[in-house]
């Protein structure tokens, strides 16, 4: 029988033990570093923006939708009025006004954002975006007459 040195025995490999422990360790050390590397936070204010575009447009065109069914609503020009079971709704052009509390900001009823009204049109700010500014959807009434609301999306500073 051939006798193995004892230097030759001792390497057989890692045990099992071994390994978990380093497979731990690697695991530790990796959710220590990742949000270093990863900005979570504004990636999900990123995608609050863009969930915020789909309710914007959402809501815009449920509004034309709603005023083409009324016979007093002004579809393609001018001003009119929505009554909703939650409030009024201004309307322009057949659309949701911008730039009034009583426009699209009505047909919306958001939480977490600020409304910012200037001349037509509304900008949806996150709250607690660092730059808010930069975080955030415009809605501007339609230019002409027949012509569709402008949405804009800044994700910048999320």
């Amino acid at each position: 029988m051939r006798r193995i040195p004892s230097s030759q025995a001792a390497q057989r490999g890692t045990s099992l033990l071994e390994m978990i422990c380093a497979i731990t360790i690697m695991g530790s050390v990796s959710a220590t570093a990742l949000p270093a590397f990863v900005d979570l936070p504004g990636e999900a204010r990123k995608a609050v923006i863009a969930g915020l575009d789909g309710a914007v447009e959402s809501a815009s065109v449920l509004m034309h939708v709603k005023c083409a069914t009324q016979m007093d609503c002004q579809l393609s020009a001018g001003r009119s009025v929505l009554n909703l079971p939650s409030g009024r709704v201004l309307m322009e052009r057949g659309y949701p006004q911008g730039g009034d509390p009583s426009g699209i900001e009505n047909a919306l009823q958001l939480s977490g954002f600020t409304a910012v009204h200037v001349a037509d049109r509304t900008v949806f700010q996150k709250d607690g975006a660092p730059q808010a500014a930069n975080c955030s959807v415009s809605y501007t009434s339609p230019q002409t007459d027949g012509s569709l609301p402008i949405i804009t999306v800044d994700t910048s500073g999320c």
